[in-house]
Protein backbone atom coordinates (compact mmCIF):
# COMPACT_ATOMS: atom_id res chain seq x y z
CA UNK A 1 0.00 0.00 0.00
CA UNK A 2 1.43 3.73 -0.65
CA UNK A 3 1.72 6.02 1.74
CA UNK A 4 -0.59 8.99 2.11
CA UNK A 5 0.79 12.11 1.69
CA UNK A 6 -0.61 15.91 1.70
CA UNK A 7 -4.45 16.27 1.93
CA UNK A 8 -4.77 12.21 2.15
CA UNK A 9 -3.55 12.32 5.57
CA UNK A 10 -6.49 13.75 6.74
CA UNK A 11 -8.69 11.14 5.52
CA UNK A 12 -7.39 8.57 7.76
CA UNK A 13 -9.10 10.67 10.79
CA UNK A 14 -12.29 9.78 8.98
CA UNK A 15 -11.75 6.18 10.47
CA UNK A 16 -13.02 7.66 13.40
CA UNK A 17 -16.51 8.09 12.03
CA UNK A 18 -17.02 4.69 10.51
CA UNK A 19 -17.07 0.84 10.54
CA UNK A 20 -17.60 -2.03 8.12
CA UNK A 21 -19.59 -4.80 9.26
CA UNK A 22 -20.45 -7.20 7.07
CA UNK A 23 -23.43 -9.54 7.42
CA UNK A 24 -23.77 -13.21 7.44
CA UNK A 25 -26.40 -14.36 5.01
CA UNK A 26 -28.60 -17.23 6.87
CA UNK A 27 -27.74 -20.60 4.76
CA UNK A 28 -24.56 -19.15 3.39
CA UNK A 29 -21.67 -20.80 2.74
CA UNK A 30 -18.39 -19.84 2.38
CA UNK A 31 -14.50 -20.72 0.92
CA UNK A 32 -12.48 -20.73 4.16
CA UNK A 33 -9.10 -21.81 3.07
CA UNK A 34 -7.42 -23.33 0.65
CA UNK A 35 -3.59 -24.58 0.89
CA UNK A 36 -2.54 -24.64 -2.54
CA UNK A 37 1.26 -24.51 -2.48
CA UNK A 38 2.40 -26.57 0.24
CA UNK A 39 6.37 -26.13 0.54
CA UNK A 40 8.86 -28.84 -0.85
CA UNK A 41 9.60 -30.43 -3.62
CA UNK A 42 6.52 -33.10 -2.84
CA UNK A 43 4.44 -30.52 -0.76
CA UNK A 44 1.87 -30.64 -3.45
CA UNK A 45 1.27 -34.19 -3.67
CA UNK A 46 0.35 -34.71 0.09
CA UNK A 47 -0.39 -31.41 1.78
CA UNK A 48 -3.06 -29.79 -0.24
CA UNK A 49 -6.37 -29.03 1.26
CA UNK A 50 -9.25 -27.19 1.24
CA UNK A 51 -12.13 -26.03 3.74
CA UNK A 52 -15.95 -24.64 3.53
CA UNK A 53 -18.00 -23.13 6.33
CA UNK A 54 -21.64 -22.64 6.57
CA UNK A 55 -24.69 -23.85 8.38
CA UNK A 56 -24.58 -26.51 11.04
CA UNK A 57 -25.12 -30.00 8.73
CA UNK A 58 -26.01 -27.84 5.41
CA UNK A 59 -26.06 -30.35 2.83
CA UNK A 60 -23.39 -30.51 -0.11
CA UNK A 61 -25.97 -31.69 -2.74
CA UNK A 62 -25.55 -30.47 -5.83
CA UNK A 63 -22.76 -28.22 -4.57
CA UNK A 64 -19.55 -27.71 -6.33
CA UNK A 65 -15.64 -26.13 -5.81
CA UNK A 66 -14.52 -25.40 -9.57
CA UNK A 67 -11.29 -23.53 -10.53
CA UNK A 68 -11.42 -21.50 -13.51
CA UNK A 69 -7.96 -21.19 -15.41
CA UNK A 70 -6.14 -18.08 -15.06
CA UNK A 71 -2.98 -18.42 -17.45
CA UNK A 72 -2.15 -16.02 -20.32
CA UNK A 73 0.83 -16.45 -21.26
CA UNK A 74 1.26 -19.26 -23.42
CA UNK A 75 0.20 -20.29 -26.86
CA UNK A 76 -2.44 -23.24 -25.47
CA UNK A 77 -3.58 -20.85 -22.19
CA UNK A 78 -6.98 -20.14 -22.32
CA UNK A 79 -8.33 -18.24 -19.40
CA UNK A 80 -11.86 -18.94 -18.13
CA UNK A 81 -11.82 -23.18 -19.03
CA UNK A 82 -13.00 -24.90 -15.90
CA UNK A 83 -9.76 -26.68 -15.02
CA UNK A 84 -10.52 -28.48 -11.87
CA UNK A 85 -13.63 -29.34 -9.73
CA UNK A 86 -14.56 -30.97 -6.15
CA UNK A 87 -17.61 -32.79 -6.68
CA UNK A 88 -18.89 -32.23 -3.12
CA UNK A 89 -22.21 -33.88 -3.71
CA UNK A 90 -20.28 -37.01 -4.36
CA UNK A 91 -18.94 -37.34 -0.81
CA UNK A 92 -19.49 -40.00 1.15
CA UNK A 93 -20.79 -37.70 3.84
CA UNK A 94 -22.10 -34.76 1.51
CA UNK A 95 -22.31 -32.06 4.10
CA UNK A 96 -20.73 -29.78 6.57
CA UNK A 97 -20.13 -31.05 10.13
CA UNK A 98 -22.14 -30.03 13.40
CA UNK A 99 -19.91 -26.78 14.07
CA UNK A 100 -20.04 -25.75 9.87
CA UNK A 101 -17.20 -27.11 8.76
CA UNK A 102 -16.20 -29.55 5.94
CA UNK A 103 -12.28 -30.01 5.36
CA UNK A 104 -10.80 -32.23 2.44
CA UNK A 105 -7.39 -33.79 2.47
CA UNK A 106 -4.88 -34.96 -0.48
CA UNK A 107 -4.35 -38.83 0.12
CA UNK A 108 -0.62 -39.37 2.24
CA UNK A 109 -1.16 -36.19 3.75
CA UNK A 110 0.01 -36.46 7.74
CA UNK A 111 -2.76 -33.85 9.18
CA UNK A 112 -4.04 -34.89 12.60
CA UNK A 113 -6.05 -32.70 14.12
CA UNK A 114 -9.05 -31.54 13.93
CA UNK A 115 -12.58 -29.99 15.10
CA UNK A 116 -14.74 -33.15 16.29
CA UNK A 117 -17.55 -31.78 15.31
CA UNK A 118 -16.09 -30.93 11.56
CA UNK A 119 -16.56 -33.14 8.90
CA UNK A 120 -13.24 -34.13 7.82
CA UNK A 121 -12.46 -36.87 4.76
CA UNK A 122 -9.42 -37.66 2.98
CA UNK A 123 -8.76 -38.74 -0.83
CA UNK A 124 -8.48 -43.04 0.11
CA UNK A 125 -8.34 -44.32 -3.68
CA UNK A 126 -4.44 -42.63 -4.48
CA UNK A 127 -1.14 -43.06 -2.28
CA UNK A 128 -0.92 -39.47 -2.36
CA UNK A 129 -2.73 -36.65 -4.24
CA UNK A 130 -6.50 -35.92 -4.53
CA UNK A 131 -6.25 -38.34 -7.20
CA UNK A 132 -8.62 -37.40 -10.06
CA UNK A 133 -11.99 -39.34 -11.46
CA UNK A 134 -12.36 -42.92 -10.06
CA UNK A 135 -9.33 -42.55 -8.11
CA UNK A 136 -10.55 -39.48 -5.73
CA UNK A 137 -12.88 -40.22 -2.82
CA UNK A 138 -13.56 -36.47 -2.31
CA UNK A 139 -14.60 -35.58 -5.84
CA UNK A 140 -11.60 -34.11 -7.01
CA UNK A 141 -11.06 -34.23 -11.41
CA UNK A 142 -8.99 -32.24 -13.15
CA UNK A 143 -7.33 -31.47 -16.34
CA UNK A 144 -4.55 -33.76 -16.78
CA UNK A 145 -5.75 -36.55 -14.01
CA UNK A 146 -2.53 -34.94 -12.30
CA UNK A 147 -4.47 -34.94 -8.85
CA UNK A 148 -3.33 -31.58 -7.78
CA UNK A 149 -4.02 -27.77 -7.57
CA UNK A 150 -2.67 -25.39 -10.13
CA UNK A 151 0.08 -23.47 -8.13
CA UNK A 152 -0.11 -20.84 -10.21
CA UNK A 153 -3.75 -20.20 -8.94
CA UNK A 154 -7.15 -19.43 -10.64
CA UNK A 155 -10.31 -18.03 -9.67
CA UNK A 156 -11.55 -20.55 -6.80
CA UNK A 157 -15.91 -20.40 -7.16
CA UNK A 158 -18.29 -22.27 -4.70
CA UNK A 159 -21.66 -22.75 -6.43
CA UNK A 160 -24.67 -24.99 -6.20
CA UNK A 161 -26.47 -26.26 -9.61
CA UNK A 162 -30.02 -25.74 -9.92
CA UNK A 163 -30.07 -27.16 -13.47
CA UNK A 164 -28.99 -30.58 -12.92
CA UNK A 165 -27.17 -32.62 -14.89
CA UNK A 166 -26.81 -30.97 -17.93
CA UNK A 167 -25.46 -27.80 -15.92
CA UNK A 168 -22.96 -29.53 -13.93
CA UNK A 169 -19.65 -28.24 -14.13
CA UNK A 170 -17.36 -31.04 -15.08
CA UNK A 171 -13.74 -31.77 -16.63
CA UNK A 172 -14.74 -32.34 -20.41
CA UNK A 173 -12.32 -34.30 -23.30
CA UNK A 174 -10.71 -32.85 -25.44
CA UNK A 175 -11.91 -29.41 -25.09
CA UNK A 176 -12.74 -27.98 -21.11
CA UNK A 177 -15.90 -26.21 -20.27
CA UNK A 178 -15.26 -21.74 -21.23
CA UNK A 179 -16.54 -19.89 -18.90
CA UNK A 180 -14.83 -16.72 -21.02
CA UNK A 181 -14.89 -17.99 -24.85
CA UNK A 182 -14.24 -14.75 -26.26
CA UNK A 183 -11.50 -13.98 -23.79
CA UNK A 184 -12.30 -10.58 -22.79
CA UNK A 185 -12.21 -11.40 -18.98
CA UNK A 186 -15.79 -11.16 -18.06
CA UNK A 187 -17.83 -14.47 -17.23
CA UNK A 188 -20.35 -15.15 -20.12
CA UNK A 189 -23.98 -14.84 -19.62
CA UNK A 190 -25.83 -17.29 -21.81
CA UNK A 191 -23.51 -20.14 -20.31
CA UNK A 192 -24.05 -22.86 -17.73
CA UNK A 193 -23.27 -20.25 -15.59
CA UNK A 194 -26.97 -18.85 -15.56
CA UNK A 195 -27.91 -22.07 -13.78
CA UNK A 196 -25.74 -21.57 -10.59
CA UNK A 197 -25.86 -19.69 -7.97
CA UNK A 198 -22.61 -18.68 -6.77
CA UNK A 199 -21.92 -18.94 -3.31
CA UNK A 200 -18.04 -17.24 -3.18
CA UNK A 201 -15.17 -16.62 -4.86
CA UNK A 202 -12.02 -15.78 -5.16
CA UNK A 203 -8.89 -14.82 -7.06
CA UNK A 204 -5.37 -15.40 -7.13
CA UNK A 205 -2.52 -15.19 -9.13
CA UNK A 206 -0.37 -16.84 -6.98
CA UNK A 207 3.17 -18.11 -9.17
CA UNK A 208 5.92 -15.40 -10.41
CA UNK A 209 5.44 -16.33 -14.00
CA UNK A 210 1.62 -15.24 -14.08
CA UNK A 211 0.91 -11.81 -12.54
CA UNK A 212 -0.94 -10.95 -15.79
CA UNK A 213 -3.68 -14.33 -15.30
CA UNK A 214 -7.25 -13.20 -15.67
CA UNK A 215 -9.43 -13.38 -12.61
CA UNK A 216 -12.80 -13.62 -12.58
CA UNK A 217 -14.25 -12.83 -9.06
CA UNK A 218 -15.13 -9.83 -6.93
CA UNK A 219 -11.87 -9.94 -4.84
CA UNK A 220 -8.92 -11.03 -6.64
CA UNK A 221 -5.16 -10.88 -5.13
CA UNK A 222 -2.03 -11.13 -7.02
CA UNK A 223 1.51 -11.31 -6.25
CA UNK A 224 2.66 -8.46 -8.49
CA UNK A 225 1.00 -5.89 -10.75
CA UNK A 226 1.54 -6.08 -14.84
CA UNK A 227 1.66 -3.83 -16.99
CA UNK A 228 -1.47 -1.54 -17.40
CA UNK A 229 -3.14 -2.91 -14.04
CA UNK A 230 -4.45 -6.23 -13.13
CA UNK A 231 -6.39 -8.19 -15.18
CA UNK A 232 -10.10 -8.63 -13.69
CA UNK A 233 -13.60 -8.13 -14.59
CA UNK A 234 -15.01 -4.12 -14.63
CA UNK A 235 -16.06 -3.03 -11.18
CA UNK A 236 -13.63 -6.21 -9.38
CA UNK A 237 -11.01 -5.51 -6.82
CA UNK A 238 -7.57 -6.18 -7.62
CA UNK A 239 -4.83 -6.29 -4.43
CA UNK A 240 -1.41 -6.63 -4.82
CA UNK A 241 0.14 -8.19 -2.48
CA UNK A 242 4.08 -8.25 -3.16
CA UNK A 243 4.77 -11.90 -2.59
CA UNK A 244 4.36 -15.44 -3.69
CA UNK A 245 0.26 -16.63 -2.68
CA UNK A 246 0.65 -20.16 -1.48
CA UNK A 247 -2.55 -20.09 1.50
CA UNK A 248 -5.49 -17.93 1.43
CA UNK A 249 -8.07 -18.07 3.79
CA UNK A 250 -10.71 -16.22 5.57
CA UNK A 251 -9.81 -13.79 8.67
CA UNK A 252 -11.08 -15.15 11.61
CA UNK A 253 -14.96 -15.81 10.44
CA UNK A 254 -15.07 -12.96 7.83
CA UNK A 255 -18.24 -13.32 5.23
CA UNK A 256 -17.07 -10.49 3.14
CA UNK A 257 -15.64 -9.96 -0.33
CA UNK A 258 -12.81 -7.08 0.64
CA UNK A 259 -9.08 -7.37 0.79
CA UNK A 260 -9.36 -6.89 5.14
CA UNK A 261 -12.00 -10.54 4.58
CA UNK A 262 -9.23 -12.65 3.60
CA UNK A 263 -5.76 -13.40 4.89
CA UNK A 264 -3.37 -14.03 1.94
CA UNK A 265 0.20 -15.63 3.01
CA UNK A 266 2.99 -17.49 2.16
CA UNK A 267 3.57 -20.18 4.44
CA UNK A 268 7.09 -22.41 5.06
CA UNK A 269 8.43 -24.92 6.89
CA UNK A 270 11.90 -23.75 7.89
CA UNK A 271 13.48 -24.57 11.31
CA UNK A 272 13.90 -21.06 11.97
CA UNK A 273 10.42 -20.73 12.09
CA UNK A 274 9.71 -22.77 14.77
CA UNK A 275 8.40 -25.62 12.48
CA UNK A 276 8.69 -28.83 14.22
CA UNK A 277 6.92 -30.96 11.00
CA UNK A 278 5.48 -32.61 9.36
CA UNK A 279 1.89 -30.50 9.27
CA UNK A 280 3.01 -27.63 10.90
CA UNK A 281 3.65 -24.52 8.40
CA UNK A 282 4.51 -21.30 9.41
CA UNK A 283 3.87 -17.75 8.22
CA UNK A 284 6.55 -17.24 6.10
CA UNK A 285 8.89 -14.45 5.87
CA UNK A 286 12.39 -13.39 4.13
CA UNK A 287 14.96 -13.28 5.37
CA UNK A 288 13.76 -16.34 7.87
CA UNK A 289 14.23 -15.64 11.55
CA UNK A 290 12.55 -14.66 14.88
CA UNK A 291 13.08 -10.90 15.29
CA UNK A 292 15.16 -10.36 12.25
CA UNK A 293 16.04 -6.96 11.57
CA UNK A 294 14.43 -5.81 7.83
CA UNK A 295 12.22 -8.77 7.74
CA UNK A 296 9.14 -8.48 5.08
CA UNK A 297 6.48 -10.75 6.38
CA UNK A 298 4.58 -12.47 3.30
CA UNK A 299 0.96 -11.82 4.81
CA UNK A 300 -1.82 -9.36 4.38
CA UNK A 301 -2.50 -9.41 7.79
CA UNK A 302 -0.28 -8.07 9.38
CA UNK A 303 0.88 -11.66 11.00
CA UNK A 304 4.34 -11.82 12.80
CA UNK A 305 6.63 -14.89 10.92
CA UNK A 306 6.44 -18.05 12.25
CA UNK A 307 2.61 -17.81 13.55
CA UNK A 308 1.30 -21.47 13.08
CA UNK A 309 -1.58 -21.29 10.23
CA UNK A 310 -2.63 -24.81 9.57
CA UNK A 311 -2.95 -25.32 13.44
CA UNK A 312 -7.11 -24.96 13.00
CA UNK A 313 -8.56 -27.14 10.61
CA UNK A 314 -12.27 -27.92 11.12
CA UNK A 315 -12.60 -24.74 12.63
CA UNK A 316 -12.58 -21.05 12.67
CA UNK A 317 -8.85 -19.90 11.23
CA UNK A 318 -6.59 -17.33 12.72
CA UNK A 319 -7.79 -13.40 13.35
CA UNK A 320 -6.16 -10.72 15.57
CA UNK A 321 -8.24 -8.14 16.79
CA UNK A 322 -7.54 -4.69 15.16
CA UNK A 323 -5.43 -2.61 17.72
CA UNK A 324 -4.50 -5.81 19.95
CA UNK A 325 -0.36 -5.23 19.60
CA UNK A 326 0.44 -6.83 22.58
CA UNK A 327 2.14 -10.23 21.47
CA UNK A 328 4.71 -11.82 23.80
CA UNK A 329 6.94 -15.11 21.81
CA UNK A 330 6.75 -18.08 24.16
CA UNK A 331 9.16 -20.08 22.29
CA UNK A 332 6.62 -21.50 19.92
CA UNK A 333 4.83 -18.37 18.42
CA UNK A 334 4.28 -14.75 19.01
CA UNK A 335 0.95 -15.16 21.52
CA UNK A 336 -1.41 -11.69 21.20
CA UNK A 337 -3.57 -11.49 24.55
CA UNK A 338 -6.63 -10.73 23.27
CA UNK A 339 -7.27 -7.48 24.88
CA UNK A 340 -7.40 -4.30 23.29
CA UNK A 341 -6.11 -1.63 26.24
CA UNK A 342 -3.35 0.48 27.25
CA UNK A 343 -0.42 -1.82 27.05
CA UNK A 344 -1.05 -1.94 22.77
CA UNK A 345 -1.13 1.69 22.45
CA UNK A 346 1.97 1.88 24.49
CA UNK A 347 3.85 -1.06 21.73
CA UNK A 348 2.02 1.52 19.27
CA UNK A 349 3.39 4.42 20.74
CA UNK A 350 6.77 3.01 21.02
CA UNK A 351 6.62 1.90 17.60
CA UNK A 352 5.68 4.61 15.87
CA UNK A 353 6.98 5.58 12.18
CA UNK A 354 8.55 1.82 12.15
CA UNK A 355 8.38 1.35 8.10
CA UNK A 356 9.30 4.83 7.39
CA UNK A 357 12.65 4.38 6.41
CA UNK A 358 11.92 4.95 2.90
CA UNK A 359 9.29 5.59 0.50
CA UNK A 360 9.48 3.23 -2.41
CA UNK A 361 10.70 0.01 -0.68
CA UNK A 362 8.80 -2.42 0.94
CA UNK A 363 7.65 -1.97 4.44
CA UNK A 364 8.26 -3.95 7.60
CA UNK A 365 5.68 -3.86 10.35
CA UNK A 366 3.23 -5.76 11.65
CA UNK A 367 0.26 -6.34 14.57
CA UNK A 368 3.02 -6.83 16.86
CA UNK A 369 4.63 -3.36 16.12
CA UNK A 370 1.46 -1.89 16.06
CA UNK A 371 0.22 -1.82 12.12
CA UNK A 372 -3.16 -3.12 12.32
CA UNK A 373 -4.53 -2.08 9.01
CA UNK A 374 -1.67 -4.44 6.85
CA UNK A 375 0.11 -1.53 5.05
CA UNK A 376 3.42 -2.18 7.02
CA UNK A 377 3.93 1.02 8.60
CA UNK A 378 2.90 1.78 12.15
CA UNK A 379 0.86 5.46 12.04
CA UNK A 380 -2.42 7.63 12.69
CA UNK A 381 -4.66 4.77 10.99
CA UNK A 382 -3.18 2.04 13.33
CA UNK A 383 -4.27 4.70 16.50
CA UNK A 384 -7.61 5.16 14.78
CA UNK A 385 -8.24 0.96 15.18
CA UNK A 386 -6.86 0.66 18.43
CA UNK A 387 -9.32 3.49 20.09
CA UNK A 388 -12.54 1.95 17.63
CA UNK A 389 -11.97 -1.07 19.31
CA UNK A 390 -10.84 -0.04 23.06
CA UNK A 391 -12.27 -2.52 25.86
CA UNK A 392 -12.30 -5.45 23.48
CA UNK A 393 -11.89 -8.66 25.49
CA UNK A 394 -11.61 -9.80 28.75
CA UNK A 395 -8.48 -8.18 30.28
CA UNK A 396 -8.16 -4.83 32.51
CA UNK A 397 -8.03 -2.04 30.12
CA UNK A 398 -5.38 0.62 31.92
CA UNK A 399 -2.05 -0.89 33.14
CA UNK A 400 -2.20 0.52 36.91
CA UNK A 401 1.72 0.27 36.59
CA UNK A 402 1.87 3.39 33.55
CA UNK A 403 -0.48 6.19 32.65
CA UNK A 404 -2.07 5.34 29.75
CA UNK A 405 -4.52 8.07 27.65
CA UNK A 406 -7.94 6.60 27.32
CA UNK A 407 -10.04 7.08 24.27
CA UNK A 408 -12.41 9.73 25.04
CA UNK A 409 -9.93 12.10 23.46
CA UNK A 410 -9.59 9.89 20.44
CA UNK A 411 -9.93 12.79 18.06
CA UNK A 412 -6.98 15.01 19.46
CA UNK A 413 -4.77 11.77 19.65
CA UNK A 414 -5.58 10.98 15.77
CA UNK A 415 -4.98 13.77 14.85
CA UNK A 416 -1.83 14.56 16.91
CA UNK A 417 -0.13 11.69 15.48
CA UNK A 418 -1.95 11.93 11.95
CA UNK A 419 0.81 15.27 12.73
CA UNK A 420 3.71 14.11 13.39
CA UNK A 421 3.55 10.82 11.14
CA UNK A 422 3.87 13.92 8.55
CA UNK A 423 6.17 15.97 9.73
CA UNK A 424 8.49 12.88 10.00
CA UNK A 425 7.38 12.01 6.46
CA UNK A 426 8.38 15.47 5.13
CA UNK A 427 11.81 15.33 6.40
CA UNK A 428 12.37 12.15 4.55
Amino acid sequence: MQFATGKKLSILACLLLSTVNAPHAKGQMYINEIYLDPPGSSGDLVYEYIELRGSSGASLADHYLIVLENETNSATANPGQIEAVFDLGSLSSPFLGSNGFLTLRQAGGNYSTFDPNSNNLQNTLSGFTWGSGDLSSVGFMDEGNNGVLENSGGTFILLKNNGGASTAPTITSPDLIDLDADNDNELDAGSILDSWTILDSIGINGDPGEPAGFMYAPINFSLATPPGGGNVPAGATFVDVGFEIEYFGRWGNSTGSTAADWHIANLTNDNASGFDGPTDFRQSAEPHGINTPDQYVETSQGVPYGTIITGTLGSENLSILNGDFDAVYDGEEYVFDGDIDGHDFLTWQRNFGFGLDSLSVPKFATRRHGDSNGDRIVDGADLALWAANYGAGAGPLVSSAVAVPEPTSLTLLVLSGLLLLRIRHSEL
